[in-house]
Order: C-alpha cells, then sequence, then structure tokens
C-alpha cells in the first residue's frame, strides 16, 4: 500500500550510474534517519553547510537504499562501490535531483539551469 501511494502521488526521479544501472532517488524521512544513523550526524551539519564530497557520497547512497526500497528492490552495494559508479555528470544530476526534492515545488523558478552547490565540496 505504501509503495502504491508513494508512486502515485510523487514523482519519481532516477539516477543513470555509469554501469548503466538506473536507480530511483528519494531523499525523505526514512533516508535522512538512515543517514543519521549511518554517520552519527545531525540535520544541523547539513543546514549549516558543511558538506564534504564524502558526505555528498553518503547522502546518495542512502537516498538511492531508499529510492530502490521504494520500488520493492534492493541495492545490492555497499557505499564505497556506489560512489565508484558516480562519474562527474551523474553527480551534477544527483544534486539537480536532491535540489528538487528538497527545496519544494513552490520554489521552483522558471525553466533556469540548476547551478552545482559548490557548497557541498568545501572543506
Amino acid at each position: 500500500m505504501a509503495q502504491l501511494l508513494n508512486n502515485k502521488f510523487m514523482k519519481a526521479d532516477y539516477l543513470t550510474l555509469t554501469n548503466g544501472q538506473k536507480v530511483r532517488i528519494l531523499w525523505n524521512m526514512n533516508a535522512l534517519g538512515e543517514w543519521t544513523s549511518y554517520t552519527g550526524r545531525e540535520m544541523n551539519d547539513l543546514a549549516s553547510a558543511r558538506a564534504d564530497v564524502a558526505t555528498l557520497r553518503s547522502i546518495a547512497w542512502c537516498a538511492a537504499r531508499e529510492g530502490e526500497e521504494a520500488e520493492g528492490r534492493k541495492l545490492e552495494m555497499d557505499e564505497v562501490e556506489f560512489g565508484r559508479l558516480l562519474d562527474m555528470p551523474s553527480i551534477i544530476q544527483f544534486v539537480e535531483i536532491l535540489n528538487s526534492q528538497t527545496s519544494g515545488a513552490a520554489q521552483k523558478k522558471s525553466e533556469e539551469r540548476p547551478k552545482f552547490p559548490l557548497n557541498l565540496l568545501r572543506r
């Protein structure tokens, strides 16, 4: 039932990995909860823009695990293996998906190309 509701009301976003596999990306309460448990970090760490590349990779992995779970599948790779399949175009694609899932539909501007959030790459 939850999968049916999830698929009916939410636009599904997919990320294409370098091996050609498409995985669903879903950043929601479950993914956030898994990320905080997995990393030991808190939401404040994200809000204060103290995110580095390793943080971005762990967020992507947790969002992919949740997205695949919502589709009734299991992501059969660990974080490092998942990161190995992300090249620069797929990283940018992930950041665009994450921005769209966290910014809300009401805040969308006209058809402007999203910019890569460089603050995620700062130390």
